[in-house]
């Protein structure tokens, strides 16, 4: 499952920004007549048009370098409507950055993955691979494959046909990409691959933890990453049946284990990114995060499941419940301040339904952004889980669609129709297969 996934997916970079919104009280077009409450009206729009999503770029920003080899003074170019390269020859530079050579990983096969539905989506204007990735490449003569995704299995075939024994691989897509293309790898190959990912999607984890905020800046790191280090994995062992869900749809079915390296989510968080992906909510671009808090907020956030880490049990119902090696979901957003994505660990948030407060979620999340306070809350469990030990999650009465609902990298999944199911996830190494995986930085 590709491209559909990729292009059709909510992300969790936006829907965290719709907790900030909610939280600030920015409701651009939506009004909501209070928030949260048990007494929530169904959002009124307003008649104009939906407010141009433009959350890709950042307005008017500039990188410039001085390749030393070709005397080159090259500047990258990104606004808010396009993106533009530059480049002239000249004897002295006062560029901030000076390249004398280009690293390694840039002599090695080179793959180029281009999900172009990702983010969104590419322009004539837009396109960072046509006006800054190929005259840049070109220009310094490094050598490499480019790959356009033109379907929803793309990635998967792809990977599933990969080769290359020393590799590396620059993705320009969002996190989902990055993990369709490792769950699809071909299981006969073998040897070291180097990833570098190159934020175009709308949820660009996996970039942020490397200090990746930007694809421009990303560019201008990748012309000086000299370190790999290892792309821990974490799996998870899924019921059969389970299936991919794209706007309330039911998809092709989820092999297991499925292996993510990002985020693992179920109740609240799920249910936000899931929620906002449906035909009349996309109708209004990225207020449908915002509607979709607003509607989640105003039901009460009760997931039946207890869970068990090794021999410990640990009772819900539960409201929010997440697994994930980063610290941040956004610039901001403090999920877990003591994840760093080069250790081999995952790190359990979660927190218990409480009736009759109809404000707990949201005084939680004003802590994720408050430097991430929450781990000190008495209410909010947080968890290290290291390679020895086991998470078990035990779904009870899970017949229910809403009950079912995962998050893993991007994509949402949904478990079959059962009245107890059960997963378990677990810290991988880098190996998958006789493949080991890299993070380039």
């Amino acid at each position: 499952m590709s491209g559909t996934i990729n292009a059709n997916l909510t992300t969790r970079r936006q829907a965290e920004d719709s907790f900030r919104q909610i939280i600030r009280g920015q409701f651009i077009s939506v009004q909501y007549t209070a928030l949260p409450n048990t007494n929530f009206k169904e959002p009124q729009f307003s008649p104009k048009s939906p407010t141009k999503d433009t959350s890709f770029f950042s307005p008017a920003m500039s990188h410039k370098i001085y390749f030393e080899p070709k005397k080159l003074e090259i500047e990258l170019i990104q606004d808010d409507s396009q993106f533009q390269y530059r480049e002239k020859q000249v004897e002295k530079s006062e560029a901030e950055i000076v390249i004398k050579k280009l690293p390694d990983s840039l002599s090695k096969a080179i793959h180029i993955i281009d999900s172009v539905n990702s983010g969104v989506g590419r322009s004539e204007k837009k396109n960072i691979y046509t006006h800054i990735i190929n005259p840049l490449f070109t220009s310094l003569n490094i050598k490499y494959q480019h790959f356009k995704t033109e379907s929803a299995d793309s990635i998967a075939e792809f990977a599933s046909n990969f080769q290359d024994q020393d590799a590396t691989v620059i993705f320009l897509s969002g996190d989902t990409s990055v993990t369709e293309f490792i769950n699809a790898l071909n299981p006969a190959g073998s040897g070291p691959i180097s990833i570098f990912p190159i934020p175009t999607g709308t949820g660009n984890s996996f970039a942020l933890s490397l200090g990746l905020t930007d694809p421009i800046k990303s560019i201008v790191s990748l012309l000086q990453a000299e370190k790999v280090s290892p792309l821990y994995l974490f799996t998870a062992d899924i019921p059969k049946g389970t299936r991919y869900l794209v706007q309330n749809e039911l998809k092709e079915e989820v092999h297991s284990p499925t292996h993510f390296i990002v985020v693992f989510s179920w109740a609240f968080h799920a249910s936000l990114v899931a929620d906002s992906d449906t035909p009349e909510l996309r109708k209004h671009g990225i207020q449908r995060f915002r509607i979709a808090a607003g509607k989640n907020l105003s039901r009460e956030q009760k997931y039946e499941a207890d869970f068990l880490i090794n021999d410990e049990v640990i009772s819900g119902p539960f409201a929010y419940w997440v697994l994930t090696p980063s610290k941040k979901f956004e610039p901001t957003f403090d999920i877990s301040p003591k994840g760093n994505i080069f250790d081999d660990n995952l790190y359990l948030i979660a927190f218990r339904t409480k009736p009759g407060d109809g404000n707990y979620i949201m005084d939680i999340m004003k802590q994720v952004y408050d430097g991430g306070s929450h781990i000190d809350n008495p209410d909010v469990i947080y968890r290290e889980i290291t390679p020895k030990d086991r998470v078990q999650l035990k779904l009870k009465g899970s017949k229910e669609l809403l009950q079912r609902r995962f998050c893993v990298d991007g994509s949402i999944i949904a478990l079959p129709d059962a009245k107890e199911s059960s997963i378990t996830i677990q810290v991988k190494d880098n190996t998958l297969g006789k493949w080991k995986l890299y993070i380039l930085h």
